[in-house]
């Protein structure tokens, strides 16, 4: 990026009142330093791909100090920086696995992680889009970007809001995805 140039456009942008809050999207903590140079505007948020099933930003703070894969932190702390910063960590792709490899919801490959969310739903009242939309805003600072114009979908996944998962919930809810402690 040319922070000068992007500083350029935010100020034009706000200028013409096309834009009142200004974020970033998969940038690290790095990245959002050096743009922070160059705009006058605060970053309010970071959109990241996040879902229970795509969880580096948590797992490298979970395997600290240790030597296997999920101990490398591919994202530069950003999930820490995020909320020392007072940024909104905004959620995308929060059902899909892997890079748009699909929805894991109800998806066969998944059997521990729907049969957990069933449950959790079951218990709630709600349903299982409901319940991963609670685990990632049970994460401090963290919005759910639902990706989705129907509106049936968009209802549901807004009972997520609604719901507290307990610490002990949203652990059941990340090993029934397959992750793990070290």
């Amino acid at each position: 990026m040319e922070p000068d140039e992007v500083a350029a456009a935010f100020d034009e942008l706000q200028a013409a009142g096309k834009v009142r809050h200004f974020g970033v999207s998969n940038c690290n903590p790095m990245q959002i330093e050096l743009l922070k140079k160059a705009v006058k505007q605060p970053l309010v948020a970071n959109q990241l791909q996040f879902a229970v099933t795509h969880t580096g930003m948590i797992d490298g703070g979970i395997h600290v100090n240790m030597t296997d894969d999920r101990s490398v932190d591919h994202d530069g702390s950003i999930l820490e920086y995020s909320q020392l910063h007072d940024m909104t960590i905004q959620a995308w792709s929060p059902f899909q696995y892997g890079f748009f490899e699909g929805v894991f919801i109800d998806n066969p490959k998944f059997p521990k992680l729907n049969a957990k969310l069933q449950e959790l739903a079951d218990k709630y009242h709600t349903n299982s889009s409901a319940i991963a939309a609670a685990w990632l805003i049970r994460v401090p600072g963290t919005q759910v970007i639902a990706g989705t114009t129907n509106a049936k979908r968009i209802a549901n996944i807004a009972e997520g809001g609604d719901i507290t998962l307990s610490r002990q919930e949203w652990y059941d809810v990340y090993f029934a995805a397959g992750n793990d402690l070290p």
